[in-house]
């Protein structure tokens, strides 16, 4: 059927009326979908709950520059998207901007002046390697109150970081957690790393076991970090009620008295926390966990008239990599330990769920106390038959009474401590801040904290010829296959007009087809 002149204008002007209509409902809806494995492109539940509690406008200044290698770009329209969502979730109570501070000497001072730095960036041009400044960092305000973010250099954080710093602006207290004292535990002096990482959604106080309950009850979550002195009766009867009331505690226990300034011997270090740990499920052994998998440390050796620096494997660090399926561990990759004893607890005890949380490596062995101390020990594969050792674990149920209560025990006081002048070993403090999210903070912001984007590299990699075969194939293959669905579309339709040519033109005389 042959369509009039006045048809052809009414499905033009119907298809017009469409494409303005879905532009301007996509002006006031945003979405997209997420096939990505791990959900990296969707707020989580925890994001939206901040976002819809928003009573006042928060703004977002992103600080990017344009011309970022490809690599980088990404992130900046990652990021982009990301505020977008933002935006649309809150109701238009997050809005945003980007600022180039490389085009504009006055923005450049005013991302430094906000503690926005600029990065030294590589980028390869043909065969010369050449370095520009570039920025990638964002400010977050609400009110007269601002919150920054440096860096942002990868897509696996950016919603933690974005989220965290809007409910750190908008939220009206932050939750207190306790640093328990008065046991030759650690304090806040040698725990800065810790407490600068906790800084952004708590507030790290020193509390001891002598104030009065109401003091001390304040707060959701407790740690116990490396204590030397004993815990009088009194004390872990306070203990006991704080589990009774749903409490959370997160205790970091030394069972050896251990130090690389002394040879030995080592020996067990009793706190009274053991039996009651017992009493709980969890049963830390006075043993020291030797793995082949360890840290290096440096040592003077005597060759003739001279000394000698080595770096040597240092059997008594043992380097994490098995870790247990469990929120704290998600995400992390590496964990090293010092001076570790084991840590096991039966997996469902009275109801109390236990999980391990990390693990030596299958060349593992274990040293009972009293331990020497021998630099130039030969060590043997016999010493490490004892397969994968627990480090650490995670409790939860009614461990002292009906409320549901929380426990993480770490076999080693000294992983998250600031040594020597040195600060912590970050994925060390990671671990930590994963242990307390997950013991203080009900939202979900912790799914976020330990969120991974996974990166899926070419199982072989290629050489320079092979990278620029695959760089054509990227660049030529698509548009290959545009053109041959062109080409053969073309000749299809005409194909089809020489088929309704031929049957519109056909003899009369001529008998019809009995397949028409």
């Amino acid at each position: 059927m042959k369509l009039t002149r006045s048809a052809y204008a009414l499905r033009i002007a119907l298809f017009i009326a469409l494409a303005i209509g879905i532009n301007v409902v996509a002006l006031r809806l945003f979405f997209r979908l997420d096939f990505t494995a791990d959900q990296r492109y969707t707020l989580s539940g925890a994001t939206r709950d901040i976002l819809r509690n928003l009573e006042n406008p928060v703004t977002v200044t992103a600080y990017f520059s344009r011309n970022l290698p490809p690599e980088l770009a990404s992130i900046r329209d990652d990021f982009q998207d990301l505020l977008a969502e933002y935006e649309s979730a809150s109701g238009d109570q997050v809005v945003y901007e980007f600022k180039d501070p490389v085009e504009d000497e006055a923005l450049e001072q005013q991302a430094l002046q906000a503690g926005i730095y600029p990065l030294d960036i590589g980028t390869r041009d043909k065969d010369q390697v050449k370095v520009q400044r570039g920025y990638m960092g964002a400010v977050v305000k609400a009110g007269t109150q601002q919150e920054v973010i440096p860096q942002l250099e990868s897509a696996s954080g950016m919603e933690f970081a974005l989220s965290a710093a809007i409910k750190k602006l908008t939220a009206a207290d932050k939750p207190r957690i306790g640093l328990l004292q008065g046991h030759g535990e650690a304090g806040l002096a040698s725990l800065g790393q810790l407490e600068q990482s906790l800084s952004t959604l708590y507030t790290l106080e020193p509390v001891t076991l002598t104030d009065t309950a109401e003091a001390w009850a304040a707060y959701k979550t407790l740690l116990i970090i490396a204590p030397s002195d004993t815990f009088p009766l009194p004390h872990l009867g306070q203990l006991d009620a704080f589990l009774a009331s749903g409490g959370r505690l997160c205790i970091a226990i030394n069972a050896v008295r251990a130090d690389l300034q002394s040879q030995g011997p080592f020996s067990e270090l009793r706190t009274g926390l053991e039996p009651w740990l017992a009493g709980k499920g969890v049963t830390v052994s006075p043993e020291l966990v030797t793995d082949t998998e360890c840290g290096r440390i440096s040592f003077q050796r005597q060759l003739g008239a001279f000394t000698v620096q080595q770096q040597l494997p240092f059997y008594y660090f043992p380097l994490i990599h098995a870790f247990g399926e469990h929120p704290i561990t998600q995400g992390l990759e590496d964990l090293m330990l010092f001076f570790a004893s084991p840590v096991s607890s039966a997996s469902v005890q009275n109801g109390v769920q236990a999980v391990p949380l990390a693990f030596s490596s299958q060349q593992s062995g274990l040293e009972p106390v009293p331990v020497m101390f021998d630099p130039e020990r030969e060590w043997a594969e016999s010493d490490f038959l004892k397969g994968p050792q627990p480090v650490a674990v995670a409790l939860e149920g009614p461990l002292n009474g009906p409320a549901p209560a929380k426990l993480v025990v770490i076999g080693d006081g000294d992983f998250a401590l600031d040594q020597r002048g040195q600060a912590a070993l970050p994925f060390n403090v990671d671990f930590l801040v994963n242990a307390v999210d997950w013991l203080t903070d009900d939202t979900g912001l912790i799914e976020l904290r330990t969120r991974r984007v996974d990166s899926r590299p070419l199982l072989v990699q290629p050489g320079e010829g092979g990278r620029n075969v695959i760089k054509w194939l990227n660049f030529l293959l698509p548009i290959s296959l545009a053109l041959g669905i062109g080409l053969y579309r073309r000749r299809r339709r005409k194909q089809l007009q020489a088929a309704w040519s031929a049957e519109r033109y056909q003899d009369p005389a001529a008998p019809v087809s009995q397949d028409r």
